[in-house]
């Protein structure tokens, strides 16, 4: 039996479930929580047809050849009356509708991050010659380091330092050079700093070398399917590893992605890799919709709009969608005008729940979410 969460975010998405589902979800049921509950058996889906429900759960639909049943969160059912086989769903389902509570990561020597204090902001230092964004600038180790410094004074909570573009149909970089270009960086960074390091990379020996260097954590675009190898450096060092989702990889990423369901297809996704990483004895997880890797312009917007459904995961989010080409597409500019567009982006997924953000433009979105804290803790001074 699974479980997911579906938010109902807008009209738009309803519009959306009633036609895919056959259903007529009102519109004033905008902001509620709706559970997608799949691989019930239909003597399972019989028995929960007989629940008495107080005001609450509603069975909307249900599909006894594919196991399916929605329901709306609301009141608790009569739990003493509630199957066995459901009633750890029922315990997720009221968890989920309660207080959140968010994860502190301890690792290495000393080094914290307390999600209550999110969002925090990873700036993005590319020390690659072909990057989209900002290719070459940062190819000088002494470019890139100072580079680095300058976002940690700007508010960069996490430098994400990566040796090899992951842009659409980028060629593969030898693990080789891609240790030459990261750990000479990470080294000097470490030399003038003790700010957070992320290395990017899905190749293990990159990993590797790159923490002995002084890195903190991994972002693995590939949530370490590309190199099976990553697992054992992730759970040797006892470091925070990112999950991505991609379709493919960088080089045919774009070619013609499909999707029934985005949301859904990276809801079960996520929910294997992280059965297979904690199984793995890894723990400190965050996971990353993968913005623009494999995904088509609505795939991108909607994954924005719906973003809140991955909570559910109960994992750190985080999501990097500066300055990328969904951006460019709806506002109709290029690259280096895209700061607005990516503000704009940033803030909705801090909204909808991530709390990390990755980022080009460190400053500007300090400011951005400093206001969005400042707003949304509802303490104000006087005056």
């Amino acid at each position: 039996m699974r479980l997911r969460p579906i938010h109902l975010t807008s009209k738009n998405r309803i519009l959306q479930l009633n036609q895919r589902y056959g259903i007529n979800i009102p519109d004033l049921w905008v902001g509620q929580v709706l559970f997608e509950v799949t691989s019930l058996n239909s003597t399972q889906i019989n028995a929960l047809k007989m629940v008495p429900k107080i005001n609450g759960p509603l069975f909307l639909q249900t599909d006894d050849l594919k196991g399916q049943v929605l329901l709306k969160v609301g009141q608790s059912m009569q739990f003493e009356m509630v199957p066995d086989f459901f009633k750890d769903a029922v315990r997720a389902m009221e968890s989920f509708a309660g207080p959140q509570s968010l994860p502190v990561w301890k690792w290495g020597h000393g080094r914290v991050l307390d999600f209550e204090k999110a969002p925090f902001v990873m700036g993005i230092l590319n020390v690659t010659p072909d990057s989209f964004s900002d290719g070459g600038k940062f190819y000088d180790p002494e470019r890139a380091v100072q580079r680095a410094l300058q976002m940690e004074r700007e508010g960069a909570d996490i430098i994400d330092i990566g040796g090899e573009s992951t842009r659409p149909g980028a060629e593969p970089v030898a693990q080789e050079e891609e240790i030459a270009r990261v750990v000479p960086v990470i080294k000097a960074i470490r030399q003038r700093s003790d700010v957070l390091i992320s290395v990017d990379t899905y190749k293990s020996a990159v990993a590797r070398e790159a923490l002995k260097a002084g890195a903190d954590m991994i972002n693995d675009i590939s949530g370490a399917r590309f190199d099976p190898e990553m697992l054992s450096v992730a759970k040797k060092e006892n470091c925070p590893l990112i999950v991505m989702h991609i379709k493919g990889t960088p080089r045919n990423m774009q070619k013609n992605p499909h999707y029934d369901d985005v949301v859904e297809e990276i809801f079960v996704y996520f929910e294997e890799r992280i059965r297979a990483l904690s199984e793995a004895g890894i723990e400190m997880i965050a996971i990353d919709p993968g913005i623009g890797f494999g995904k088509r312009l609505s795939d991108n917007l909607q994954l924005l709009r719906d973003l809140k459904d991955f909570t559910f995961l109960k994992r750190p989010i985080l999501m990097g969608t500066s300055r990328k080409s969904f951006i460019g597409a709806v506002l109709n500019k290029e690259t280096e005008r895209r700061l607005f567009g990516s503000l704009a982006t940033q803030l909705i997924a801090v909204q909808n729940g991530a709390q990390i953000v990755r980022v080009h433009d460190v400053a500007a979105t300090k400011d951005v979410l400093t206001m969005f804290r400042a707003v949304a803790a509802g303490q104000w001074p006087n005056g």
